[in-house]
C-alpha cells in the first residue's frame, strides 16, 4: 500500500488533536434493552436471540493519556433476517440497533456505568449476490477512557425489539503513560485496506469489516491465516520511547523474527524508525543459504514460507533510552 507513506506523518499530527467523535452524544437505551442487560448482568450470561459472537477488543492511545477501546463483534447473514426492500425486490435489506453500556470495576466496589451508547445498523445485500452464510465482522468504537478494568455489555435488537441479544465482555486499558525501562506495542493487527477520511465521524457509527480511528479507515484481518504467497501488513502503535533531545524525534530499531515450533526461520534486517505509528508490510519470502563444511556459502534460494504455525517476534530497541521490548504475533500460514 503505497499510500501508507502518507498515513503515518499525518496520524502524527492528527491523532492527539482531535476529540473522541462520540464525547457530545446523547443517549438513549430503552426499557426493553436494558431489562435484558440488567437479567444477565450478574452471571454475565449472554441472550442468543440472535447469533452474536464476540471477537476481540482493540485498543489505541488517545489525547491526554487515555486509551480508544475497539470492539469487534461477528453476526452470519442468514441471522440477519435480511428481506427484499418494497421499492426495490432485487435489494435485500435489514435493520438492527445496536446497544453498549460499559462499567468501571474496581476492587470492592460495585460495577458503576460510565459511557452508553446507541446506533443504528442498516445493511443492505444484492440480492443476486447475497451469501447467508456469510460471516462478516462489525465495530463498534469512538469513546476514550482512562486506563483501568471494564465490562462492556453489547446488545443487538430488532427496530420491534421481538429479538434481542447480549453478549459480556470483560477488558483491561492499559495505562500507556507510566511505562518505565520497557517499550510495549498496542495490539498487533494485520489491515487489508487502509484509507484517510476527509473528516472526522461526528456520530457513532457501527461499521462493517472495518473501524475508524480519528480520520483512518482500518479494516483489519480478524483471523490470522494468509497464504504465503499474501504478506502480513501490520499496524501497531510502539509505547513507551523517549525523544531524542537534539532532534525531538523518537530513535527506535524493530528486528522481525519468525519462529516455527521455537525454531528461527527467518530473521530480517533490524529497522531504523523515528515515529511509534508502524505501519509495516512483510511478506513471507525468504533467502536460504547453504554452506559447505568450511562454512563458504555454495548456494541461495528464495523460498516461501511453508504451511503451519508460526510465531512473529518483534524486538523493540530505544536507542536514546536503551529500553527494550518484545511483542509476539501469531498467525498460520495455508495452501
Amino acid at each position: 500500500m503505497n499510500i501508507k507513506k502518507f498515513f503515518v506523518p499525518a496520524l502524527a499530527i492528527l491523532i492527539f488533536a482531535a476529540l473522541p467523535l462520540a464525547a457530545q452524544q446523547p443517549f438513549f437505551i430503552p426499557s426493553q434493552v436494558t431489562a435484558v442487560m440488567d437479567a444477565g448482568l450478574a452471571q454475565k450470561q449472554a441472550r442468543a436471540d440472535i447469533p452474536m459472537s464476540y471477537l476481540n477488543t482493540l485498543y489505541l492511545p488517545a489525547q491526554q493519556g487515555q486509551v480508544y477501546p475497539v470492539f469487534l463483534f461477528q453476526l452470519k447473514n442468514a441471522d440477519l433476517g435480511f428481506a427484499a426492500a418494497t421499492d426495490n425486490p432485487a435489494l435485500l435489506k435489514a435493520e438492527h440497533l445496536v446497544f453498549t453500556r460499559v462499567y468501571r470495576l474496581g476492587a470492592g466496589a460495585a460495577p458503576a456505568i460510565v459511557k452508553e451508547r446507541n446506533a443504528r445498523l442498516s445493511l443492505e445485500e444484492a440480492q443476486a449476490t447475497f451469501q447467508p452464510e456469510a460471516l462478516n465482522y462489525y465495530s463498534i468504537a469512538g469513546d476514550i477512557f482512562p486506563a483501568g478494568d471494564y465490562l462492556l455489555v453489547l446488545a443487538l435488537a430488532t427496530p420491534d425489539y421481538a429479538r434481542i441479544a447480549t453478549a459480556y465482555v470483560d477488558f483491561t486499558l492499559p495505562d500507556l503513560t507510566q511505562l518505565k525501562d520497557k517499550l510495549v506495542t498496542t495490539p498487533v493487527f494485520s489491515v487489508i485496506d487502509l484509507q484517510m477520511l476527509p473528516t472526522a465521524e461526528t456520530k457513532m457509527i457501527v461499521h462493517k469489516n472495518s473501524f475508524v480511528y480519528n480520520t483512518l479507515l482500518l479494516s483489519p484481518k480478524v483471523v490470522n491465516e494468509f497464504k504465503a504467497s499474501e504478506n502480513l501488513d501490520l499496524f501497531y502503535f510502539i509505547m513507551g520511547g523517549t525523544a531524542d533531545p537534539a532532534t525531538n524525534a523518537l530513535d527506535l530499531q524493530i528486528t522481525y523474527k519468525f519462529k516455527k515450533e521455537g525454531q528461527e526461520v527467518n530473521k530480517l534486517t533490524p529497522q531504523a524508525v523515528t515515529s511509534q505509528i508502524i505501519s509495516q508490510p512483510i511478506d513471507f519470502t525468504f533467502t536460504e543459504i547453504t554452506r559447505d563444511a568450511k562454512g563458504k556459502e555454495t548456494e541461495r534460494q528464495q523460498k516461501l514460507l511453508e504451511p503451519g504455525e508460526y510465531v512473529l517476534e518483534i524486538e523493540m530497541l530505544d536507542k536514546v533510552s536503551k529500553a527494550k521490548g518484545l511483542q509476539e504475533f501469531k498467525f498460520k500460514i495455508v495452501q
